[in-house]
């Protein structure tokens, strides 16, 4: 008996060790980056690495405010990540709602067909697009770019929000329908209150996914005023003859904001979403 404890408890000390390691192996990159970014240009390439800003500067941070488009890029980059987020969490929610509720005629092939449509890369559709976007002049068009991140967000949307909504038990739906509720109440006051969190979920995937793509925003945008974040970040790079590690890394950090303000503000809504559509039946 005190054997299979000794054993157990030595499993649960590798297991926290490991994850140790892992942790750290996936941190320390972004722990590099951020302090980089408070270093002056000098305690940057230096001999012997410093693992903590010795001479904690923002002049890195006023550079990219001041001397380039970053106010710009993330202008960008905030405006299409939202809009794509809400346009996708609108529709896939009324779809996902429909194709579950209602018996829809070929409904099991509309949903491989969102699944395989899934399962494309992106980069597939790319030279047809740009093809599309300069006969109707959508290039360097913010809209153009919204509507080719929805295109490529709702099928993953609606995926989820299908697993969500099967997870509702038909019983409430026929109580509601006993009661008098109709379809649009039923739909706004019983089934997105329920998949609150799906609903999280949908949005936060959306958002990250818009706002750090980059081969669609590479082929369809060309002019600074229209360039996101990731975009202008490259541009940026190839704008120096020296590398501005100072400069990169606090945009790096700046664009790594949003992303980590969502996952740590609405993790508790993540991990419900996820494990509410794990479950079928």
């Amino acid at each position: 008996m005190k054997s299979k404890k000794r054993s157990g408890h030595a499993g649960r000390v590798g297991m926290f060790i490991g994850l140790l390691v892992a942790a750290v192996f996936f941190l320390f990159p972004i722990y590099w980056a951020i302090t980089m970014s408070f270093k002056k240009k000098g305690d940057i390439l230096v001999t012997i690495p410093q693992f903590f800003p010795i001479r904690p500067t923002l002049e890195n941070y006023v550079e990219i405010m001041q001397r380039s488009s970053f106010p710009t890029f993330a202008g960008n980059s905030i405006m299409v990540s939202l809009v794509t987020t809400l346009i996708c969490v609108i529709i896939a929610a009324m779809a996902g709602y429909g194709l579950t509720r209602f018996s829809v005629s070929g409904r099991s092939q509309i949903s491989t067909g969102i699944y395989i449509i899934r399962m494309v890369p992106g980069l597939v559709y790319t030279v047809p697009l740009y093809m599309i976007y300069q006969q109707i002049h959508l290039i360097d068009n913010r809209w153009g770019l919204i509507l080719a991140y929805c295109t490529f967000s709702l099928p993953m949307s609606i995926w989820l929000f299908l697993s969500f909504y099967e997870e509702i038990p038909k019983e409430i739906y026929e109580s509601a329908s006993i009661d008098g509720c109709s379809d649009y109440r039923m739909f706004i006051s019983i089934a997105l209150p329920l998949v609150l969190s799906g609903v999280s979920v949908v949005a936060i995937l959306c958002f990250i996914g818009a706002w750090n793509e980059f081969s669609l925003a590479l082929t369809l945008t060309f002019r600074d005023a229209y360039k996101t974040l990731p975009i202008g970040i490259n541009s940026m790079i190839q704008r120096e003859r020296d590398t501005p590690f100072g400069s990169m890394a606090a945009v790096g950090t700046m664009a790594m904001l949003p992303a980590i303000i969502l996952s740590l503000t609405m993790q508790k809504y993540i991990v419900k979403g996820f494990t509410a559509g794990a479950v079928k039946g």
